[in-house]
C-alpha cells in the first residue's frame, strides 16, 4: 500500500502545547510542540509566533519521514501510545 502525500498526512488532527519557557540567553520565549511528534518543536516572542513556526517545523518532521520511509501515521500512533502510559 503507497504512503500518503505530505498534505494527507499535515491535515491530520494533531494536538499542539504551547509553554513559557526560558530561551538559551536568558529571556522569555514560547516552546510550541506537537504531541504526537516527538521532538517536534519550535519557538517565538509570542504564543502565535511559535505556533507559527510549528508549522514549518511539522512540515518539515513528516516530509523527512516520508522520505525515510517511515509512514507518520503508524509511528506516530504507537510513540503517542507509549508516552501516554
Amino acid at each position: 500500500m503507497a504512503m500518503k502525500n505530505i498534505e494527507h498526512y499535515l491535515a491530520l488532527p494533531y494536538q499542539h502545547t504551547v509553554t513559557l519557557e526560558e530561551c538559551t540567553d536568558g529571556s522569555p520565549c514560547y516552546v510550541a510542540r506537537v504531541i504526537e511528534l516527538p521532538g517536534c518543536e519550535s519557538h517565538g516572542t509570542t504564543q502565535a509566533d511559535a505556533l507559527a513556526n510549528l508549522e514549518n517545523a511539522k512540515r518539515l518532521y513528516i516530509e523527512t519521514m516520508i522520505e525515510d520511509g517511515l509512514e507518520p501515521t503508524a509511528s506516530l500512533a504507537a510513540e503517542y501510545a507509549g508516552q501516554r502510559a
